[in-house]
């Protein structure tokens, strides 16, 4: 164990994998009262050692100890692996906190400070040579070794090289289908997700889109489309009286979104990716109103397990070939959701 002891504080060292994992949860897409106490906490838990806090001290020190503390313990860490003592480039930190300010609002006071916080993550971003890192630090890098970091040159880099963050635009749908298949159809079209900052966020069913909205509401700076099946136009109704006016609501008029899917492109699909004595006609996608109950008995008559989406969804996304495997729904949905 690698401690330091200064100033009667005693503390282990982070490693270079754990500073990853913190950079990671501090710019993902969620409230910053969610990440950083979050991230903070977890830092003083794992490496403080003398002094001792049980969590409900922990939670109960003023802002300003807890960022000195994880300050210390980071920078000091990055001193160690590195030899490097001052921090000589803020331009990730100036993405990061930028990003954050123009997706969220109303931040609270202990939370600004920890944001404020010079932690010296220029090294750890330059250090990282992975290409399979999520796309959060992906525009973290990028910004470390931009010229000058500001909001038209955030957008720049988002734009130039498809970076997400910040994040433009929030999405809710119901499931995961829409997860996997929206940013596959848009590549399609030649639309990327990525370069308009458009977030998609599943809520876990119809039920929990709405408080899952008005959760987020009043935290946010960017608009909010949801998107929602058919059968929840009584959700849809009430919703509606509640929501802000720069946000908005898309009712399927076709049932699910799996109702939407090229028949043609579904039928390619389970021919592929399955070894069928029969191959599967698109009659026998016909025989419900909807394609789900279609899908979950050909599964089941032709003993090949439980139907499930998201494993359907990823199915389908890989066999995505031509324009015509985008139905016109999709289409328009699409054009709504990036221009809408």
């Amino acid at each position: 164990m690698t401690l330091l002891i200064k100033d009667n504080i005693k503390y282990k060292y982070l490693s270079f994998e754990e500073m990853i994992i913190s950079l990671d949860r501090l710019s993902r897409f969620k409230p910053p009262e969610d990440t950083y106490p979050r991230v903070f906490y977890s830092i003083i838990s794992k490496c403080l050692i003398n002094p001792k806090f049980s969590k409900t001290e922990m939670e109960s020190l003023p802002a300003e100890d807890v960022a000195k503390y994880v300050k210390n313990i980071w920078n000091n860490s990055v001193e160690k692996l590195w030899g490097i003592k001052t921090l000589k480039n803020h331009n990730a930190n100036i993405a990061l906190k930028l990003s954050s300010e123009l997706s969220f609002k109303n931040t609270d006071p202990k939370t600004k400070i920890f944001i404020e916080t010079d932690l010296n993550i220029s090294p750890i971003l330059e250090h990282i040579k992975s290409e399979s890192i999520p796309i959060n630090l992906k525009y973290l890098i990028k910004a470390n070794s931009f010229n000058n970091i500001n909001k038209d040159n955030l957008y720049y880099l988002r734009e130039n090289f498809s970076l997400k963050f910040p994040i433009k635009k929030l999405i809710i749908v119901e499931g995961i289908t829409e997860e996997i298949l929206l940013p596959v159809f848009a590549a399609k079209l030649k639309e990327d997700f990525n370069k308009f900052g458009i977030y998609i966020l599943g809520a876990g069913g119809k039920s929990k889109s709405p408080s899952l909205y008005l959760k987020l509401k009043d935290k946010l700076n960017i608009p909010v489309i949801m998107l929602f099946d058919k059968d929840a136009k009584e959700i849809c109704d009430i919703l509606q009286s509640k929501i802000r006016e720069q946000d908005k609501i898309i009712l399927l008029s076709n049932g699910e979104f799996e109702d939407i899917l090229s028949t043609n492109l579904i039928k390619r699909t389970l021919n592929n990716e399955y070894d069928l004595s029969e191959p599967i006609n698109k009659s026998d996608l016909k025989i419900h109103s909807r394609m789900c109950e279609n899908l979950e008995d050909f599964y089941r008559t032709r003993n090949l397990g439980e139907f499930k989406k998201a494993k359907f969804s990823k199915l389908i996304a890989d066999n995505i070939k031509y324009e015509t495997d985008i139905s016109i729904d999709i289409r328009n949905l699409i054009n709504d959701i990036i221009r809408g």
